[in-house]
């Protein structure tokens, strides 16, 4: 399997970040990667610039420019930086679509080696995972055994159409062979987000939910086993307000099926970005509703 061309024509897309944390000791200096997602926006891992006071982007051609964080989401570890660079966006697909035994490849610069990006092959190992690091809890990450170290964090995880379907973390260690990278899609609205308003803000419903499966619908003898079962709404809350209620199974929003929450926060922030609300069907006590 001969994946060069792909390779090189993903890589014109990546650029490494050098960050410089002002300190009149220390001055730390900090590296990672990033790869462009829209004319002058490129994305990158939270962490990478998290604690950033000055942000450099660099191509493997020697061109660089001062960055400025435009965005960022410390729960999803993405941010979006704004930079004055000339780099061909990378197209990004959808991890909503993967499929275990995918082959996917890693693009960054690992332990601060700044002449050319590296790439590293592997497959998609799951899908859907839930990991703790630290204090944060990271939902629907994509689990592979490529490859990502130190420096590949905020660089892409590409498909083999060339898309993006993922943002390498290497912040979000498992065991080892394992490399887990934040799912592109919300970055989609993220950018979407920040060129139409300037700014980017993740909608919330204000409710608990918990994956339906058969288990759960056995046990609750509920007629269906796909959705996601409410367990609090919080009082005045958005959610509160449209009328879900504690023991709805939410089945649809906009008439998309969901079956986790990341799919449930994807498509409300969808409706959001585009200034509308979102339509919700509802299982009820034998009841389909529209809310």
């Amino acid at each position: 399997m001969d994946l060069s061309n792909l390779v090189e024509k993903a890589a014109r897309s990546v650029v490494a970040v050098v960050t410089r944390q002002v300190d009149v000791f220390t001055g730390d200096v900090g590296f990672g990667t990033a790869f462009a997602v829209g004319r002058g926006f490129f994305a990158t891992a939270f962490h990478v610039v998290a604690s950033a006071d000055e942000v450099v982007l660099v191509t493997p051609e020697g061109d660089k420019a001062p960055g400025r964080v435009a965005a960022g989401d410390p729960d999803y570890d993405m941010a979006l930086i704004y930079a004055e660079l000339q780099t061909p966006p990378l197209p990004m697909g959808s991890a909503l679509r993967l499929r275990v035994g995918q082959g996917v490849v890693a693009i960054g610069f690992p332990l601060a080696l700044l002449d050319k990006p590296t790439a590293t092959f592997g497959i998609v190992s799951a899908v859907g995972r839930t990991l703790r690091a630290g204090e944060r809890v990271f939902e629907f990450l994509i689990q592979t055994d490529a490859a990502i170290n130190p420096g590949n964090s905020g660089g892409p995880l590409i498909n083999m159409s060339g898309e993006a379907v993922g943002i390498n973390s290497a912040i979000i260690a498992g065991a080892q062979g394992l490399g887990f990278a934040v799912p592109i899609d919300f970055t989609r609205v993220m950018l979407e987000m920040v060129q139409k308003y300037g700014r980017y803000t993740r909608p919330a419903l204000g409710i608990y939910v918990t994956a339906l499966n058969k288990a759960l619908a056995s046990l609750y003898g509920f007629p269906i086993d796909r959705g996601l079962l409410v367990a609090e709404v919080l009082p005045g809350s958005p959610a509160d307000e449209i009328g879900i209620q504690r023991g709805d199974v939410i089945t649809k929003v906009d008439g998309k099926t969901v079956t986790n929450v990341f799919e449930l926060r994807l498509y409300v922030a969808e409706a959001v970005v585009n200034r509308r609300r979102p339509r919700f069907q509802v299982w009820r006590t034998g009841r389909i509703l529209e809310l």
